[in-house]
C-alpha cells in the first residue's frame, strides 16, 4: 500500500479506478468544493473517509504538502509494452533512468497535455512511481498510459520492428531539434539528469536532436527539454 496525496492525484486516481482502494483520509472540518468532490467520489464507490488531524496527514503523507487529503491505496498497475503497442501510440516518451520523481512527474504532465500518448519508464534504477510522481504530475500519472520495462534498448527494438522512429535527446551537438522531421509513429528518448543516454541507449536512436542555447547556459533541466521536444513533435 502506498498513499497518495494533493487534491488533483486524489480525484484523478478515484476516477480512474485503477488502483486497489483502502481508506481516505481528510482534514477534520475541512469544506472546500474539491475535497467535497473527493469525499463523494470516496462514498460513491463505498470507501471509507476518515476526518484526521493535520499531524496524522503528515504522517502519511510524508509531507506537509498534502492540500488536507491523502488516499491510502494500492500501487499503480503499469501495462507491458505489447499491450502498449496494441493501443498504437504515435507519440511515446521513453525515459532512460530518470531518476528524480519532480522529474518524471513533471514529464508525464507536460506528454499529458502536449499531445504524446504514452509514457515507457524502468522498473528499476529509475523513480518508482509513487506519490510523488502523481503529484507533480498533477494527477495525470493515475490516468496517462506508462509501460514499464526491464531492457529500453531491447524495448527500442521491438518498437522500430512495429515502424517507430526513434529521436533521442542529446546535450552536445546534433541535429537542432527544430529540423528534425515529424514522424507517424516516434518515440522521443530522455535520458538521466546527469549522464544523459546510455551508449547503448543512444545506439538504439535513428537520430539523435539537441536544443540550441544561449548566453553560456550549457543544458536544460531533462523535464524542461523534454517539454519543449515535446511542444515540436506533438501530435495535439
Amino acid at each position: 500500500m502506498e498513499h497518495i496525496y494533493g487534491v488533483n492525484p486524489v480525484i484523478a486516481a478515484l476516477k480512474a479506478k485503477k488502483r486497489e482502494f483502502k481508506k481516505l483520509y481528510v482534514k477534520t472540518g475541512q469544506q472546500k468544493e474539491r475535497l467535497a468532490e473527493a469525499c463523494a467520489l470516496a462514498y460513491k464507490m463505498g470507501l471509507k473517509v476518515a476526518e484526521v488531524d493535520p499531524q496524522k496527514l503528515d504522517g502519511l503523507a510524508n509531507t506537509t504538502h498534502h492540500q488536507s487529503i491523502v488516499l491510502e491505496c494500492g500501487l499503480l498497475p503499469t501495462l507491458v509494452i505489447e499491450d502498449l503497442i496494441k493501443r498504437t501510440p504515435k507519440l511515446i516518451i521513453a525515459l532512460d533512468q530518470i531518476k528524480d520523481p519532480q522529474n518524471v512527474g513533471a514529464i508525464i504532465r507536460s506528454a499529458a497535455f502536449l499531445g504524446a500518448d504514452a509514457i515507457i519508464h524502468l522498473d528499476r534504477n529509475a523513480a518508482p512511481l509513487g506519490s510523488t510522481v502523481s503529484k507533480t504530475s498533477a494527477g495525470a500519472m493515475e490516468t496517462f498510459p506508462i509501460a514499464q520495462v526491464q531492457n529500453l534498448d531491447k524495448t527500442l527494438k521491438i518498437l522500430k520492428k512495429q515502424g517507430y522512429f526513434v529521436y533521442g535527446a542529446s546535450t552536445e551537438k546534433a541535429l537542432p531539434y527544430k529540423k528534425a522531421t515529424l514522424q507517424d509513429k516516434l518515440v522521443l528518448v530522455m535520458g538521466n539528469e546527469g549522464k544523459g543516454l546510455r551508449p547503448l541507449t543512444a545506439k538504439g536512436c535513428d537520430q539523435m536532436v539537441y536544443i540550441p542555447g544561449r548566453h553560456g547556459v550549457e543544458s536544460l533541466n531533462v523535464s524542461a527539454a523534454a517539454a519543449i521536444l515535446l511542444a515540436h513533435f506533438g501530435f495535439a
